[in-house]
C-alpha cells in the first residue's frame, strides 16, 4: 500500500497515549486518522470506512477485541495492528493468558513518542515489514547482547551472537531455558520489584552483576521492554558490559553524594564526606564574592576551628576570583605557598575552584583540603567542579526561590494558567454550576501539525507562535472565562454562565477563524496556523471534571478527523462515527460543486535522456478553509459513496484538455497517465466517456495512458477485459499500476490487456538497501520485456536508483529525483523553462557554426 492510502483508527482511552499516537500518525501525513471512544464505535467505523491500520489499547474485554479483530481483518486482510499494553491499573481486559494474534507492532503505556515514531514509521514504510516478521533477529551485527523471552512462561526464545560472546555459551544452549537462569545476580526482593515494574510500565532498566557460567562475573546494564516477534509479544532484553566504565560510574556516584550532602548542610557528617572524597577532610566550604561564607562541612582533629573563621585568609583569593583553578592533589605548598592554614595543618591536597555565573562572572569560590594525597584525584576534582557549577546556578537564581506560588501556577512562556491552575478552576466552576444550576463549557484547542513548525523553523519560532495563539485566545473570550495552556500545543478554555449551547459553538467558530489568520512572527514571513477545537457542556456531556475534559478531548479528535481547522461538539458515541462520515461526504459533494478539486501533474522522464515524455494526473482537494487535503483522506470515501465516478470523469476531461494545450504550446508529444478506479471500470459507458473527452480536446488517443491497479481482478468486474480491449482498440494505452503489491501471476499478466507495467515505489525506494527488492525490480523488468511490455518505475528518489534502472533497460522513470507533483500553472512554467533552455542551446550552436 502506498503511504498516502492509509486510513488509521485509534482506539485508546488513555488520553496521553491517544495524543502521542495521533501526533505520530499525523506527522507521517499518511491520510485519514479517526479516533473511536469505545469498541462499539470502533466496530461502526470499521464497518463503514475502509480502515487498514488499527492502533488500540489492550484494555478492553477479550470478547470485544475478538469481535473487533475479526471484523477488521475481514475487511482489511492485509491490515496492520499497533497494540498498546496498558499500565497495571488499567489492565481491565488484558491478561498474559490472552495475547491477541496478528499484532504487527507492540508499544507499552505510557507510549514514548520517539519510540512510537520509529516503530510505526518503520512498519508503514518498509514493505517487508509484515505480520510475523517484526523485530526479527537481524541484530547479530551489533555489539549489544540481546535475549528474547516469552512474557508468560519466561522461556528464552532466542539470543544473538553478542550474547553468546558475553556469556561464553553457544546460542543453542540458551534456547528453551528459563530467563531466571540467565545469571543476573539479584536478590529475590529486587527481582520481584523489577518484575512488577516491567508488568506495570512495559519497560525497565537496571544494573547488576552477570555471573557467566564459564569465567568471572561482569557488571552489566540491562534494559527490558515489550516487543513483537513472529506475531506475538515478547520481552526484548538488551545487556551491555559496563565493567570498563566502572570508574566513571564511581565518579558519578561521588558527585551525586556530594550534591546530596554538601549542597544541603547538616544532612551528612564530615566523616561521610571524607569517605566519599577519599580525603581526611579539614574543610569543604563555599564563599560568595561578597564574603558571605557558606560552609558545607568543617572538621579539625583538635576541635579548634578558630583558624577557619575567615576562609579568605586560607586560600589564594585573587587567583580564584580571577577565574583560575588552584589544584594540587599531593603537594599543596607548591600552589598555595606559605598560607598559614596549609602550613599549620600540614595540608597535602588542596582544591580551590571558582564559582561562575552563566555569563562567566566569578561570584564565589569552593575549596576542599586534606592531610593525605587524593587517591582518585580526577574523580574528586570533577565532582567538586560540579558542586561549584551548581552553587553558581543556585546563587544566581536565588530570587526564583522566593517568588510567589502564583507564578508556579502559570505557564512561563505564555503567562496563561497552567494545567494545575486550570484543573482547580474547573473544579470551582463545577461546584458553582452544581449550586446554581447553570451550565458551563469546556474547550480543548489543539494546534494542527504544530510539530512541523518546531521541526522546520525551530523552537524559537514555535514559542513565538504559542504566545501569539495565547493572545488570540484571550481576545476571543470574556474576562470571566479561563484560557490555559494545558500541555505543549494544547490549550483549554472554561466558558462560564452558558445560556444556550449555540453560544458556545459561535465562540468555537470564532476561535477557529481567528487562529487561521496569518501570524506575524519575527524573522519569518506570515505563518498560517490552524487549530481543531472540541467542546463539551455541563451537565449534558458530563457531570465530573474528568468526564468533561475527556469528552472535549474526544470531540477535538473528531474535529481533526474531519480535516482539521474546524470545531466539533461532543456527540453520543453511537452517532459520532456516522456524523463524521456524513459531514465528510457533504464537504466532498460541495468540493465537486464548488470546483475545489485540482489536478496536479508529476513528470515522467526518459531513462536515457532524462527528458520529459509524459506526466501522471493526480487529484487534489483544495478546501477554502482546510487548505490542501491529501487524497488518502477523501479518495476512500469518494469510492465508497460513488463520488469517484464524477470526480474521475472530471479529472480525465481537465487533464486531457491541459495535455492538448501543452502539445500546442510546446510541440511536445507528452503522454498523459490517468488512474481508473474500480467503480469507473464498472461503468458500461466508460468507452464513451473516454472517447468524448478526447474528442472535446481534439487529442489523439495514443497520448492517453489509462492506469489500472494490479489488484484489479478480471473476474471480479464483469466485462473488464472487454472494456480494456475496447479502449486499446480506440488507440489508448493501458498500464498496470502499483505492480508488485498484488498477487498477479504470469498467466494473469498474459491475459490482461496491457501495454506496460508501473513498478511500485515501495520496491524502487529500496534499491541499494534491500537486495531482495532490487532482485524483484530486475525480474519484473525482464518479465515485462519478455511479454513485450514497457516499464515505468515510480518512486525514483536517488541517483543510484536512476543508474540501476537505466542499466536494466527500464524505459521511463517517475519520482522526487526529477520533480514532485505540480499544479497545472507550475507544470506549464517548468515546460516553459525547459523550452527556453532548449532554444538557447540551439541558438548558441547555430552562431558558432
Amino acid at each position: 500500500m502506498a503511504a498516502d492510502r492509509y486510513s488509521v483508527l485509534i482506539l485508546c482511552e488513555e488520553r496521553v497515549d491517544r495524543k502521542v499516537l495521533f501526533d505520530v500518525f499525523d506527522g507521517l501525513e499518511i491520510g485519514a486518522i479517526y479516533s473511536a471512544q469505545s469498541v462499539d464505535q470502533a466496530l461502526e467505523f470499521v464497518s463503514q470506512i475502509p480502515i487498514n491500520v488499527l492502533a488500540l489499547e489492550l484494555a478492553f474485554s477479550r470478547a470485544d477485541l475478538d469481535q473487533l479483530f475479526e471484523q477488521f481483518f475481514a475487511r482489511s486482510p492485509e491490515g496492520r495492528v499497533v497494540a498498546v499494553v496498558p499500565v497495571e491499573d488499567r489492565q481491565t481486559g488484558f491478561s498474559w493468558e490472552f495475547l491477541p494474534p496478528r499484532i504487527t507492532e507492540c508499544l507499552a503505556s505510557p507510549v514514548v513518542p520517539g519510540e512510537a515514531q520509529f516503530r510505526i514509521s518503520r512498519m508503514l514504510s518498509d514493505p517487508s515489514f509484515e505480520r510475523g516478521q517484526t523485530d526479527d533477529l537481524t541484530f547479530d551485527g551489533v555489539p549489544v547482547a540481546f535475549v528474547l523471552s516469552d512474557p508468560k512462561s519466561g522461556e528464552i526464545i532466542a539470543v544473538n551472537r553478542a550474547f553468546e560472546k558475553l556469556s561464553g555459551e553457544g546460542v543453542e544452549e540458551w534456547k528453551g531455558t528459563s530467563f531466571s537462569s540467565l545469571g543476573l545476580v539479584l536478590d529475590s526482593e529486587r527481582r520481584k520489584e523489577l518484575e512488577a515494574e516491567l508488568r506495570q510500565e512495559g519497560a525497565v532498566s537496571f544494573e547488576c552483576e552477570f555471573q557467566r557460567r564459564n569465567g568471572p562475573s561482569v557488571t552489566i546494564y540491562a534494559d527490558r521492554r515489550l516487543g513483537t516477534h513472529d506475531g506475538a509479544m515478547v520481552y526484548l532484553t538488551a545487556l551491555q558490559d559496563i565493567t570498563s566504565i566502572r570508574r566513571l560510574q564511581t565518579g558519578l556516584t561521588l558527585a551525586a553524594n556530594l550534591f546530596a550532602s554538601v549542597l544541603r548542610p547538616g544532612n551528612a557528617g564530615v566523616d561521610e564526606i571524607a569517605g566519599w572524597l577519599a580525603m581526611d577532610i579539614f574543610m569543604v566550604a563555599a564563599v560568595e564574592r561578597t564574603g558571605t561564607v557558606k560552609i558545607a562541612a568543617l572538621h579539625s582533629k583538635g576541635g579548634d576551628v578558630s583558624h577557619l573563621n575567615d576562609p579568605r585568609m586560607h586560600l589564594p583569593y585573587e587567583k580564584l576570583m580571577n577565574g583560575q583553578e588552584v589544584v594540587s592533589a599531593s603537594d599543596a605548598r607548591k600552589v598555595v605557598g606559605k598560607d598559614p592554614f596549609v602550613v599549620e595543618n600540614n595540608i597535602t591536597a588542596y582544591v580551590g575552584l571558582p564559582i561562575a555565573s552563566s555569563s562567566g562572572t566569578v561570584i564565589g569560590v569552593v575549596i576542599a583540603a586534606s592531610e593525605e594525597p587524593l587517591m582518585d584525584a580526577e574523580s574528586t576534582i570533577d565532582a567538586l567542579r560540579l558542586v561549584a557549577a551548581y552553587f553558581g546556578s543556585r546563587w544566581e537564581n536565588r530570587q526564583l526561590k522566593t517568588q510567589s506560588e502564583v507564578r508556579g501556577l502559570h505557564d512561563s512562556l505564555t503567562g496563561l494558567p497552567n494545567r494545575m491552575l486550570f484543573n482547580d478552576r474547573l473544579k470551582l466552576s463545577l461546584n458553582e454550576a452544581q449550586r446554581s444550576g447553570e451550565s458551563f463549557a469546556v474547550m480543548f484547542v489543539d494546534l494542527d501539525r504544530f510539530k512541523n513548525i518546531n521541526d522546520s523553523l525551530g523552537h524559537a519560532v514555535g514559542d513565538q507562535v504559542l504566545r501569539g495563539v495565547a493572545e488570540r485566545l484571550i481576545d476571543s473570550v470574556r474576562t470571566s472565562d479561563t484560557v490555559a495552556r494545558y500541555a505543549g500545543d494544547e490549550f483549554t478554555i472554561i466558558l462560564r454562565h452558558i445560556v444556550q449551547k449555540q453560544d458556545v459553538m459561535r465562540v468555537a467558530q470564532k476561535i477557529t477563524e481567528v487562529l487561521s489568520r496569518p501570524l506575524n512572527v519575527h524573522g519569518q514571513d506570515e505563518l498560517f496556523v490552524t487549530a481543531s477545537v472540541g467542546v463539551s457542556v455541563y451537565p449534558d456531556d458530563g457531570r465530573s471534571a474528568e468526564e468533561l475534559l475527556k469528552n472535549a478531548d474526544m470531540a477535538m479528535y473528531s474535529a481533526k478527523g474531519m480535516g482539521r481547522n474546524t470545531f466539533q461538539s461532543f456527540q453520543a458515541r453511537d452517532q459520532e462515527a456516522s456524523q463524521q462520515r456524513a459531514m465528510l461526504e457533504s464537504k466532498l459533494r460541495h468540493a465537486v460543486a464548488n470546483k475545489e478539486l485540482r489536478v496536479y501533474y508529476q513528470p515522467q522522464v526518459s531513462a536515457i535522456t532524462e527528458d520529459i515524455v509524459g506526466m501522471e494526473a493526480l487529484i487534489r482537494w483544495e478546501h477554502p478553509e482546510l487548505g490542501l487535503i491529501s487524497p488518502g483522506f477523501f479518495i476512500p470515501l469518494a469510492e465508497e459513496t460513488g463520488l469517484i465516478v464524477p470526480i474521475g470523469e472530471w479529472l480525465m476531461r481537465e487533464a486531457i484538455m491541459d495535455t492538448r494545450g501543452w502539445h500546442d504550446q510546446f510541440g511536445l508529444p507528452l503522454t498523459l497517465g490517468v488512474n481508473l478506479s474500480p467503480l469507473q471500470l464498472m461503468q458500461s459507458n466508460l468507452l464513451e466517456v473516454v472517447e468524448e473527452s478526447l474528442n472535446q480536446a481534439n487529442l489523439e488517443p495514443q497520448y492517453l495512458d489509462l492506469e489500472v491497479t494490479e489488484s484489479m481482478s478480471i473476474k471480479s468486474i464483469d466485462g473488464l477485459r472487454e472494456r480494456l480491449e475496447a479502449l486499446r482498440d480506440l488507440g489508448c494505452k493501458v498500464s498496470i499500476d502499483d505492480f508488485g503489491t498484488g498477487q498477479a501471476s504470469l498467466d494473469y499478466l498474459k491475459r490482461f490487456p496491457a501495454d506496460r507495467i508501473k513498478i511500485d515505489q515501495s520496491f524502487v525506494r529500496n534499491i541499494g538497501v534491500d537486495p531482495d527488492d532490487a532482485a524483484i525490480v530486475k525480474a519484473t523488468i525482464e518479465m515485462a520485456h519478455s511479454l513485450s511490455m514497457g516499464v515505468i518505475a515510480e518512486g525514483v528518489e536517488e541517483e543510484d536508483h536512476l543508474t540501476f534502472l537505466r542499466e536494466l533497460g527500464c524505459e521511463e522513470l517517475q519520482g522526487f529525483l526529477f520533480c514532485r507533483p505540480l499544479p497545472m500553472e507550475a507544470f506549464t512554467q517548468m515546460l516553459t523553462e525547459r523550452e527556453a533552455l532548449r532554444t538557447g542551446a540551439a541558438v548558441a550552436y547555430d552562431s558558432s557554426s
